[in-house]
């Protein structure tokens, strides 16, 4: 075979691989976009030199990321979006904005970055993986009233608001008004749209109706058509594709009724965490160089420092914030999944590194961080949020106690 037939057989492989691997080894308690990640690393050109990243390998991981924030957006509930969980994440993430600020700043005094790298290490340490965190919810069975929604609103301030930030950021100098403009121009296309799919969401449910179950799949290629339409009109604004796909995904939950919305949701779950998704993990991981780790043996002692600023500025705030509503050990669990980073953080890092305002060995040291966010953070949360034992017992009591006569 040529080299890149043999490139595109082993990124297939190790796709497979990372869906077959916890089946063969149960105790392998790695989370899925982890061991992606560790497959893309082994694979790639500073692994075992058996991939690199051509143009098509990027095009499928550039559609990767958008379905996986399409998901995300998806899975927002209309009415979860309001209200005091509105206010408290909105609260929340400013405060994580200026911890962030703190945070960088003290990292770039006690040198694990450059003075140039501050305003992108703040703007990651302020983001939450809400496409990592959210999937958790439908696993972890009864949850104390209000989790949930305090969760999905305040990740999606830690997905929405560093994306925005972003644009700025690596807009130049000199345009600044005109991406500030662009940016409010986006916003209100997608208010129009927004407003045009509750107003004529009976004529997609018709479409739907009629569609859905047909070898054609005419919803999903709409579907997948407007979240490369949203992309190319993020890129053109210079907005980074993950709004596009959140605001994709939020159109497609307000304009389907909840008869349609399971069907759909499984159809993207087979192309997003069957197919697409997996390829952006590899081959984000492809492009991280952890043998600069290996010659800067201080940027290893900086990884769980990294990831425990990443818990402080995002979970801190939101903890202590929801004192009045949430027991405590809901709200340490609800800190540990807001601490949580992964996706934004790789786009970040990766934009940076291109930049030449992060080395490689810094790059690489903010997503091994985001990594070790996802293997740690999620699993204590849910360890947290099960049922005490007395708790339990206490539930059992009162089921089997007779009623008063």
């Amino acid at each position: 075979m040529q080299g890149h037939e043999v490139q595109i057989a082993t990124l297939f492989v190790a796709v497979a691989l990372a869906a077959w691997l916890p089946c063969l080894l149960p105790w392998l308690a790695l989370p899925a976009p982890v061991l992606e990640l560790l497959l893309g690393i082994a694979i790639g050109p500073h692994g075992l030199h058996l991939d690199s990243n051509g143009p098509a390998i990027s095009m499928f991981s550039t559609l990767g990321m958008a379905v996986l924030f399409l998901r995300a957006g998806f899975e927002v509930e209309p009415e979860m979006v309001r209200g005091r969980a509105l206010r408290l994440a909105w609260k929340g993430w400013l405060t994580s904005a200026v911890l962030a600020l703190v945070a960088a700043g003290v990292l770039m005094l006690a040198g694990a970055f450059t003075a140039t790298a501050w305003i992108w290490v703040a703007l990651a340490l302020s983001t939450t993986a809400l496409g990592v965190v959210q999937p958790l919810l439908r696993d972890r069975g009864s949850l104390p009233a209000g989790y949930d929604q305090a969760l999905v609103v305040a990740a999606g301030f830690g997905e929405v608001m560093p994306t925005l930030l972003l644009s700025l950021v690596v807009a130049r100098a000199d345009r600044l008004a005109d991406q500030v403009l662009a940016i409010l121009g986006f916003s209100g296309f997608c208010a129009l749209l927004l407003w045009l799919a509750i107003r004529h969401r009976h004529r997609w449910e018709r479409l739907l109706e009629r569609r859905m179950h047909d070898s054609a799949q005419l919803p999903i290629r709409l579907v997948m058509g407007l979240l490369v339409l949203m992309v190319v009109i993020g890129n053109l604004v210079q907005i980074n594709l993950v709004l596009g796909a959140l605001v994709t995904g939020v159109l497609l939950r307000f304009g389907t009724s909840d008869h349609h919305r399971q069907a759909l949701a499984d159809r993207l779950d087979g192309l997003g965490s069957g197919f697409l998704i997996p390829l952006f993990f590899i081959n984000s991981g492809m492009r991280l160089d952890f043998s600069a780790l290996a010659r800067d043996p201080l940027a290893i002692a900086w990884i769980p420092v990294v990831a425990l600023l990443m818990l402080l500025v995002r979970g801190g705030p939101m903890w202590w914030l929801q004192r009045p509503w949430l027991p405590q050990r809901a709200r340490l669990a609800l800190a540990l999944d807001c601490g949580t980073q992964l996706p934004l953080v790789v786009a970040i890092a990766m934009l940076g590194l291109q930049r030449q305002v992060l080395s490689a060995s810094q790059s690489t040291l903010l997503v091994a961080a985001a990594m070790l966010t996802v293997m740690v953070f999620p699993a204590a949360a849910t360890k947290l949020l099960r049922p005490t034992d007395e708790a339990a017992h206490g539930s059992t009591d009162r089921t089997t106690a007779p009623s008063p006569s």
